[in-house]
C-alpha cells in the first residue's frame, strides 16, 4: 500500500514492518506511549516500525498515522494495559558511569555556562559553579538517555589536556 506521510510518499506493506524489524529490540518506553504492536514476539512502540521501514526521524510523523498504517496493513495495535514505564539511564542493570568533558564559562549576565563539547546541542547553566555542574549532569543525563531511546550510538570520548606557550 501507499501511504503519505511526512509529504513523502511511502510503499508500505506488512512484509516489509516484519522484515524491517526482525533485528530490532523493541525501543524503552515512556509514559507517552500508549500503543503497542507485537512482532516476532516482542512489543514494539507503534512508531518504531514505521520509522524502521521509512528512516523518518520520529519526531516527522504522529502516532496516529503509525496506528493507522499498521491496522491498515492488519497489525493488532493494542494499547498497553497503564503507560509504559520509562526506562532510564539509571537503570541498574545497564548504569554505566561515563565521564564526559565539560567546559565551563561565565556568561555576560554573571551565569556559569557548562557545555559537553562531545554531545552537540548539550548546554546548561547556573549561578553557581556548582549549581551548573549539576544542571549539565542532567542534561547529559536526558541527552543519554535520547540517544538510547532512538538506537543512536553514545559517543566515546578521547580527551586530553595539553600545555601551550603562548
Amino acid at each position: 500500500m501507499i501511504f503519505q506521510i511526512a509529504g513523502k510518499r511511502f510503499e508500505i506493506d506488512r512484509d516489509r514492518i516484519v522484515s524491517a524489524t526482525e533485528r530490532l529490540q523493541p525501543n524503552p518506553t515512556d509514559r507517552r506511549n500508549k500503543h503497542y504492536v507485537e512482532l516476532h514476539g516482542e512489543e514494539f512502540p507503534i512508531k518504531q516500525p514505521i520509522h524502521a521501514v521509512t528512516s523518518l526521524p520520529y519526531i516527522a510523523f504522529q502516532a496516529q498515522q503509525a496506528h493507522r498504517i499498521l491496522v491498515n496493513l492488519g497489525f493488532d495495535v493494542r494499547q498497553w494495559h497503564q503507560p509504559a514505564l520509562a526506562q532510564s539511564a539509571e537503570t541498574p542493570s545497564k548504569a554505566t558511569t561515563t565521564r564526559f568533558a565539560v567546559l565551563f564559562e561565565t556568561d555576560e549576565d554573571g551565569y556559569v555556562v557548562a557545555s559537553c563539547p562531545a554531545l552537540p546541542g548539550c548546554h546548561s547553566q547556573g549561578v553557581t559553579r556548582q549549581e551548573a555542574t549539576s544542571n549539565i549532569r542532567e542534561a547529559i543525563r536526558g541527552y543519554i538517555a535520547s540517544m538510547r531511546k532512538h538506537g543512536e550510538p553514545i559517543p566515546t570520548t578521547d580527551m586530553q589536556e595539553i600545555e601551550v606557550a603562548v
